[in-house]
């Protein structure tokens, strides 16, 4: 018999995983920002932030074995980018709207509040860094909610690219495993 299965492309497949990723950075995102007010969200965030490798492996494994595991290190590292450029584009939406009506003021206290930590902690004084930092907040030239979300955006796809190269690895290991448990 042969196996009329349909197999889907790696952009068809990077798309419905960075759909799925996306939900997840946007949890993750909203458990960052509402640790602010309660704090046992922050510990959630940060879960949520280690698990993420987690996630892209079983969204790549997925792939791997419904492909026959024909896939190489390449291929896999390019669903990786793909994976976090479609998740991206989906988890921006919610943190602009966050950024722009939610609480137009974020970026302000959390400068304002990282600020504060660094004087009281006192590790760097009287560096460029800090005054570059009340310079930004006395000026109110602090980034708009877009600049935040594309920084947003980029950083996801280059740490995504990074976190691609280490687990792509682990995705094409699972196939030795299972031959042999065969």
């Amino acid at each position: 018999m042969t196996n009329n299965t349909e197999r889907k492309s790696l952009l068809v497949y990077s798309m419905e995983g960075g759909a799925w990723l996306g939900a997840y950075l946007i949890v993750r995102f909203f458990c960052g920002v509402a640790g602010i007010y309660i704090p046992l969200l922050n510990s959630v965030a940060m879960l949520l932030f280690i698990g993420t490798p987690f996630v892209v492996y079983r969204i790549m494994l997925q792939y791997h074995k419904r492909n026959g595991y024909v896939s190489g290190f390449s291929l896999l590292w390019m669903m990786g980018i793909m994976l976090f450029f479609f998740a991206s584009l989906i988890s921006c939406i919610p943190e602009y709207v966050f950024y722009q009506y939610i609480s137009p003021d974020y970026i302000a206290n959390a400068t304002a509040q990282s600020l504060k930590l660094i004087e009281e902690l006192g590790v760097i004084e009287n560096t460029a860094t800090l005054d570059e930092m009340r310079k930004l907040l006395e000026g109110e030239a602090l980034p708009t909610s877009m600049q935040m979300v594309m920084s947003s955006m980029w950083s996801n796809v280059f740490f995504g690219s990074l976190l691609s190269i280490v687990v792509a690895p682990f995705v094409l290991r699972s196939k030795s495993k299972n031959n042999i448990k065969s």
